[in-house]
């Protein structure tokens, strides 16, 4: 039985995700047994094969979970998760597949879950103080930076950053967390740490790099401004089931 389980939404990443998974072959020498469960939320080009291919050469425990159409960044960690819960894994970590994310620092980001010393392990690229060196746009950075203050004060937390997708999560905090009541979009993460705080959670909170070269994603600025006034909104209607 696996300890850990490692998701990998996968959308069209046939181009990243052989660089990632060798990236993350390496990382988990060093931790305990782990499951990869690749998510092809409805991928229109080869990723799944590629993936697969890729795994059997490095020895990795590979499941790909399969969503017809594409459903959403949220959906697909939700559906990470609940495999997670089922396989009997310790914790879960989420790992991007566009290698935006360091998977050299992922038994940085678990090891606070698996000695028991937190529930939910959040990845910070502000606490790092190298987000701008390592290409972060300054825009993006300013818009993080605000958002994350603005958030804050309305949740009455104070989180390092609610915009990273550099998450991990003890299997307890998921028992605990309702996430499958949560967003299908990309702002899960953000919700994800906004029910973790008010949960009153043990969160630990650990700098991350990034990149930002190409091949890396990207979103859509409106759209994901309109998704965080929706968490916002819903909160301050007391939609929440914590509240």
């Amino acid at each position: 039985m696996p300890k850990l389980a490692v998701i990998i939404p996968s959308y069209n990443s046939g181009k990243t995700i052989s660089s990632t998974l060798t990236r993350l072959a390496a990382a988990l020498a060093v931790l305990p047994q782990a499951a990869v469960l690749l998510i092809d939320d409805g991928s229109r080009d080869s990723s799944a094969a590629v993936a697969g291919s890729e795994a059997e050469k490095l020895g990795l425990d590979l499941r790909v979970l399969t969503h017809e159409k594409n459903r959403g960044y949220g959906a697909a960690q939700k559906t990470g998760l609940k495999a997670a819960l089922e396989l009997g894994c310790r914790a879960a970590v989420l790992l991007h597949s566009d290698g935006q994310y360091a998977p050299e620092e992922l038994p940085a980001m678990v090891r606070p879950l698996l000695d028991g010393s937190a529930d939910v392990c959040a990845g910070s690229r502000l606490l790092s103080g190298r987000a701008l060196r390592q290409g972060m746009p300054l825009a993006r950075y300013l818009a993080n930076r605000w958002l994350t203050a603005l958030e804050n004060a309305v949740f009455g937390l104070d989180f390092a950053e609610y915009h990273s997708g550099y998450m991990a999560y003890s299997a307890s905090a998921l028992r605990v967390i309702k996430f499958e009541t949560l967003t299908d979009k990309f702002h899960f993460d953000g919700e994800m740490l906004l029910c973790a705080g008010k949960l009153g959670l043990r969160v630990s909170q650990l700098p991350v790099s990034a990149y930002y070269g190409p091949g890396a994603s990207s979103l859509s600025p409106l759209p994901y401004l309109a998704e965080i006034a929706g968490v916002l909104f819903r909160y301050l209607r007391r939609g929440y089931f914590f509240q």
